[in-house]
């Protein structure tokens, strides 16, 4: 996260912030992309039973648009993996093997779910980045404009 700093008031120190508030935003932007084009590990089928009844209850991770099934899934994987662990120790098993769901390790699933979760959670991420990014564009100073835009123009030469 970018650090608050107090503006002493001259154009040097605003430019300066201003700059760095603005790079801020372009880092999170590229954070959004790289979520936006996630590599999931799992086969994003998660099948359980929330009630203990209903069998082959099965959710496609990719359609599933609710942060709470979300997390009542993530939340059921880890109990169950603490579960398995509770039970490979009262069962005195050496070395068990890891607690596995459908094939896939807690952590793939964790991951494919994080992922998920911050897809949902994208489009307000981006609407408060263009927000704040057309805030800042209000306050460049001229002279700031035109050292970014130099800026700008010396990266597309030298590529």
């Amino acid at each position: 996260m970018a650090k608050r700093t107090n503006i002493t008031g001259s154009p040097a120190d605003e430019n300066a912030q201003i700059l760095a508030l603005i790079n801020e935003v372009k880092r999170r932007k590229k954070e959004i992309e790289s979520i936006e084009k996630p590599a999931m590990k799992t086969n994003l089928t998660f099948t359980y039973s929330e009630d203990g009844k209903t069998l082959n209850n099965s959710i496609n991770l990719l359609a599933e648009s609710s942060v709470a099934t979300l997390i009542k899934i993530g939340s059921f994987l880890m109990s169950r993996e603490a579960s398995y662990e509770a039970a490979a120790d009262e069962l005195d098993v050496e070395n068990p093997p890891p607690f596995t769901w459908q094939g896939s390790s807690i952590e793939d699933w964790l991951h494919d779910l994080k992922l998920r979760v911050d897809r949902i959670q994208i489009a307000s991420k981006k609407q408060k980045l263009e927000d704040l990014e057309a805030r800042l564009n209000n306050i460049i100073t001229p002279d700031l404009r035109r050292k970014m835009e130099l800026e700008a123009i010396t990266n597309d030469l030298s590529i």
